[in-house]
């Protein structure tokens, strides 16, 4: 008993004592305001809906769920590619701690990939800032220690955006033509049109779940939270980028490698 009274009251003062929490009481002294005129409050109500989590993890669950995570590799694929997300090569840190989250998800599910077939190539893309290690390279590093022998390993460093590591990829290995790609799953929808785009075949491997479901069940909460924000630019940026694809690919402007599409100096 005294040790669910003490999580309730956890649960309680990290409510109280939020910013959310600030904001809602804001929000709803503004909605029930008289001189406040309905189309305001409607839109009130709007953004409280928004920033409740159940209805943008919902969201991102279906787009996420397209994907299930591989359990084996097709004997056609030529290799496995992981798309870059991020890292800093602070020397003080380990290899693992340089990588941000999606990115150590990302690599570790390549590898396990890869220890399904390890005659397979394990290709990591991402160029990084200049001047300093690729996140490619940052990335290759944690495969060599998880025992990924170097001549498995195929790095491409010229890459920034998803576009630009499709470009990177065909450039330097044309005679690939399948592959295994993994990146964090709500991304993957257009990653994979943006490959396929370019004429290359594509077994989606989800890495990384935003949403993840308990199987004792959610604790569903309708309390406003800035991270249902962050959900909501996630999944917009992915809806837009999807898009502007489709409108180049209909006006035939997508882009072929090229030097300076690619950024090559």
């Amino acid at each position: 008993m005294l040790g669910k009274m003490l999580v309730f009251v956890s649960h309680l003062t990290r409510i109280l004592f939020s910013l959310e929490f600030l904001c809602c009481c804001f929000l709803f002294f503004l909605l029930f305001r008289r001189k406040i005129s309905i189309p305001l409050k409607a839109g009130f109500v709007l953004v409280f809906l928004l920033l409740s989590s159940p209805i943008s993890s919902w969201v991102i669950w279906k787009q996420e769920r397209q994907f299930k995570p591989l359990k084996e590799i097709p004997s056609s694929a030529q290799a496995i590619l992981v798309l870059g997300s991020g890292g800093v090569p602070e020397p003080e840190l380990s290899i693992y701690q340089r990588l941000d989250a999606s990115a150590l998800q990302r690599t570790l599910e390549g590898i396990r990939i890869w220890n399904m077939n390890p005659e397979k190539l394990l290709v990591f893309s991402s160029e990084g800032r200049k001047g300093y290690p690729s996140h490619a390279a940052m990335y290759a590093e944690v495969a060599k220690e998880l025992g990924v022998p170097s001549d498995r390993i195929f790095l491409l460093e010229q890459g920034i955006t998803t576009e630009t590591e499709a470009l990177d990829f065909i450039t330097h290995l044309p005679e690939v033509k399948e592959i295994v790609l993994v990146t964090s799953a709500l991304h993957l929808s257009r990653a994979t049109r943006i490959f396929e785009v370019l004429g290359i075949h594509v077994t989606p491997a989800p890495a990384e779940f935003v949403v993840k479901v308990h199987p004792g069940g959610s604790r569903i909460t309708w309390f406003p939270s800035f991270n249902a924000l962050n959900k909501w630019n996630s999944l917009i940026h992915e809806w837009v980028g999807m898009a502007w694809i489709e409108v180049r690919v209909l006006l035939g402007l997508f882009p072929t490698p090229t030097a300076e599409n690619l950024h090559y100096e």
